[in-house]
């Protein structure tokens, strides 16, 4: 019972007063601690006791009983020297072992019945003792005392020259010792079985929950790569769809810098050369921000939301959203002049937003109107950021998956049913939620619903946001 080994989560706490004695070391096992702390207080008990009786019939009490008592605190002092020496197994061997002699000293001298008064005193203690050092010990310390019992009772009777009265009173007397002794083995025994038996099944069960913890964090783990990949590979493919928009612009800028490298070629005034040259570098910068902003929107990033100021925010990726579409599709971007902020990434703000205008592009090869839409009806509610088409609609039963991942209409290589599906997971992990308006031939409206904030009081109103309305 003292050899257990200990277990990751088995905290030792023992008392601070004891730990401040220096009973036990300042990190043992949970068990071991729980025993130290029960020998402990078995040893001073008995110890006690002992000196009471010292005290109590030093006037009366024969040289032999007064041996036997000092004995028995000698015992009860060296077992504590060695528990203080932190030896805990060995110091309870040399108390039942101890207490075992000067108990077969005291039945071998003066038989059964002379011991009767204090033999729970005498049995108990040693008992317990045994029962820290395993059911074997607990036993064998049994038997012994039963050998013990049968020497006193014999003696009690020869004691009588074998008259029958006094037989019979030993025998009495050691059926009711060897029964009392026996049952209080039996019922130490019992419980420290079931105390084994339920300290197994708690190891057993904490190392099963060990094991589904490690499990379960290793999914969520492969959940949240996973979801990251998808996420990564919803911004390659937005970046695709942009790319044409892209290397338009790119070639109005070429062609601006090639127009002022020509102009700066054929003059040979000073001035017009610097003004060539500073046309070429507002060309390139423009060109350069172009690139930066898709490098950094396809770059694979932790999420990292922010505060932002959801009016100015959306309305910045106007030029970027109007690259989807062509001159056919009418572009409306209504802010609602409200003020408020959203705690979100403008990364993947960006990504969502381009996943519901690309859809709707496809939605309208012959042409049409995308309207993106802010409104905040309460103040410090939800902000909606509406976006609508008047493409082709969807069917009921295709509304009701549009938003379920791999679920796509498109013909195969053409899409794969992830740009809704990561963009709803966006919405709900900022605590949002989509609602989806659609019909055949009468377009599709999205309802993105996202928790919202005033701004600070100190913050000064954008020029475009007076009589702006608070959210």
């Amino acid at each position: 019972m003292l050899s257990r080994p200990s277990l990751p989560g088995d905290a030792a706490e023992p008392s601070p007063a004891v730990a401040a004695r220096g009973w036990m070391p300042a990190a043992v096992d949970a068990t071991e601690a729980r025993a130290v702390a029960m020998l402990l207080r078995l040893l001073l008990a008995v110890a006690g006791y002992q000196l009471l009786t010292l005290l109590w019939a030093l006037p009366s009490a024969g040289l032999p009983r007064q041996a036997l008592t000092v004995g028995g605190m000698l015992a009860c002092l060296v077992s504590l020297e060695l528990l203080r020496r932190r030896r805990l197994h060995l110091s309870v061997m040399v108390f039942v072992v101890l207490n075992l002699a000067l108990t077969s000293v005291a039945y071998g001298y003066w038989g059964l019945r002379a011991q009767m008064p204090g033999q729970l005193l005498q049995l108990l203690p040693v008992l317990l003792a045994g029962a820290l050092l395993g059911r074997r010990a607990l036993w064998l310390a049994t038997a012994w005392l039963g050998a013990l019992l049968a020497l006193g009772a014999w003696l009690d009777a020869a004691a009588g020259f074998y008259l029958p009265v006094r037989v019979e009173l030993a025998v009495r007397d050691l059926l009711l010792s060897a029964f009392g002794t026996a049952m209080a083995a039996f019922v130490l025994d019992q419980s420290l079985s079931s105390l084994r038996d339920n300290l197994r099944i708690a190891q057993r069960r904490g190392a099963d929950l060990a094991r589904k913890r490690d499990a379960l964090q290793l999914e969520m783990h492969e959940k949240e790569r996973s979801r990251e990949q998808l996420v990564h590979a919803l911004k390659i493919e937005n970046v695709g769809r942009l790319a044409s928009g892209v290397a338009h612009d790119f070639n109005h800028l070429l062609a601006l810098i090639m127009g002022y490298a020509g102009k700066g070629r054929r003059s040979d005034d000073p001035a017009e050369l610097k003004a060539a040259l500073q046309g070429v570098e507002s060309a390139a910068r423009r060109a350069g921000a172009v690139t930066r902003r898709l490098l950094d929107f396809s770059r694979q990033d932790v999420a990292r939301p922010q505060l932002l100021d959801a009016a100015p925010v959306i309305a910045a990726m106007e030029p970027m959203l109007r690259q989807l579409f062509d001159a056919r599709v009418a572009f409306e971007l209504d802010t609602g002049q409200v003020r408020c902020q959203i705690h979100f990434d403008p990364a993947q703000l960006e990504l969502v937003l381009l996943s519901l205008a690309a859809n709707a592009q496809q939605a309208m090869p012959e042409g049409g109107v995308f309207r993106l839409a802010l409104s905040c009806p309460e103040p410090g509610g939800m902000l909606r950021v509406e976006v609508s088409d008047s493409g082709h609609g969807m069917s009921e039963e295709v509304r009701r998956r549009c938003l379920e991942p791999f679920f796509t209409t498109k013909p195969s290589g053409q899409g794969t049913g992830l740009g809704l599906a990561v963009a709803a997971n966006l919405i709900a992990a900022a605590h949002g939620r989509i609602e989806v308006r659609s019909a055949p031939g009468e377009g599709t409206c999205f309802h993105l619903f996202l928790p919202a904030r005033p701004l600070p009081a100190g913050s000064a109103p954008r020029p475009a946001d007076d009589g702006a309305m608070p959210c």
